[in-house]
């Protein structure tokens, strides 16, 4: 009888476990299938030339996720999802440039663990931003959102997500990301012109 109960919690045990079960994957665009097309880029406004990959560790990523195919805007979903891991650009990832691909642009940021997954499809996100221009991404003016994208189990596969039991597999999917800098309104732009104006009309006066 006892043996019985034991074994019994042993079996609710086993099953809450396979319920709260968890994934991973490598959050790493440059071992990932589409590494070709996911290097994090200079935009407008940035200080930089536009298009070309970036190169520098003082800018930061991070991961957001949840599970189910999720639509919506980059924004939105941020606010929503399970905040994950950050990383930094790599300063010596495809550092010569390689298979018809602009040098740097990448990063590996290491394994997210994927709370709740047993199965199924993942949405992801990552923010990227220029920690020069400030040390948070919503203080950053230099900064952008990917596009929202799914990951789905890996199977025997190179790609895809994985029981947290396993060893990580590589992300199928992931898509590159722009860094574009802040402009200012006109309407900022044209105040600073009155500023500017009525300090010089000042100065007139005082001659």
């Amino acid at each position: 009888m006892k043996k019985a109960i034991v074994l019994s919690v042993l079996g609710i045990a086993a099953s809450g476990y396979a319920a709260f079960g968890q994934g991973v994957i490598g959050f790493n665009n440059y071992s990932a299938q589409t590494y070709e097309t996911a290097q994090v880029l200079w935009g407008v406004n940035s200080g930089h030339t536009a298009g070309t990959p970036v190169g520098s560790a003082s800018v930061e990523v991070q991961l957001f996720y949840e599970l189910g195919t999720i639509a919506g805007t980059p924004a939105n979903f941020a606010a929503s999802a399970t905040a994950g891991i950050t990383g930094t650009i790599s300063t010596t990832a495809n550092a010569g440039g390689t298979s018809g691909v602009g040098p740097y642009g990448y990063f590996a940021a290491g394994n997210q663990v994927l709370a709740g997954w047993s199965s199924g499809p993942v949405t992801f996100m990552y923010e990227a931003w220029d920690t020069t221009t400030g040390a948070t991404f919503a203080l950053a003016s230099v900064k952008g959102y990917s596009v929202l994208w799914q990951e789905t189990g890996a199977g025997s596969g190179t790609y895809g997500i994985v029981s947290s039991s396993l060893p990580a597999k590589l992300m199928a999917n992931i898509p590159g990301n722009t860094l574009t800098g802040s402009v200012p309104e006109p309407t900022t732009i044209a105040l600073g012109g009155l500023g500017l104006a009525a300090l010089m009309a000042f100065r007139r006066k005082q001659v």
